[in-house]
């Protein structure tokens, strides 16, 4: 069981990486497309698309992971890709409620 449960674990946090670098070159290879301010917003949504699916990754990634022995490598494996993107949507959404509160108060 606990092979089965390590083989997950890994295959989750190589999905997470590869999740995370798809969103990446999706921003930077995608041509911009919508005019005036919305221009642009495609490449956004592509990388918020896999970047959100990479946290999923993670997420089955951590459950499964969870029950693994402090110091394993495979634990390390199913708890840090969380961490990340669990962290950057954090940081994502303060800064968003951050910016439509100083808008109500300005």
């Amino acid at each position: 069981m606990r092979a089965i449960v390590m083989f997950v674990v890994w295959a989750c946090a190589i999905i997470w990486v590869a999740f995370a670098v798809q969103g990446v070159f999706a921003y930077l290879t995608l041509d911009p497309t919508g005019s005036g301010f919305t221009r642009g917003s495609n490449r956004i949504a592509a990388f918020l698309r896999w970047e959100g699916l990479a946290l999923g990754a993670a997420l089955v990634g951590f459950v499964i992971g969870g029950g693994l022995a402090k110091g394993d490598i495979s634990r390390f494996a199913a708890r840090w890709p969380l961490y990340l993107s669990g962290g950057f949507f954090a940081l994502l959404i303060t800064l968003f409620l951050g910016a439509v509160i100083i808008a109500r108060i300005a």
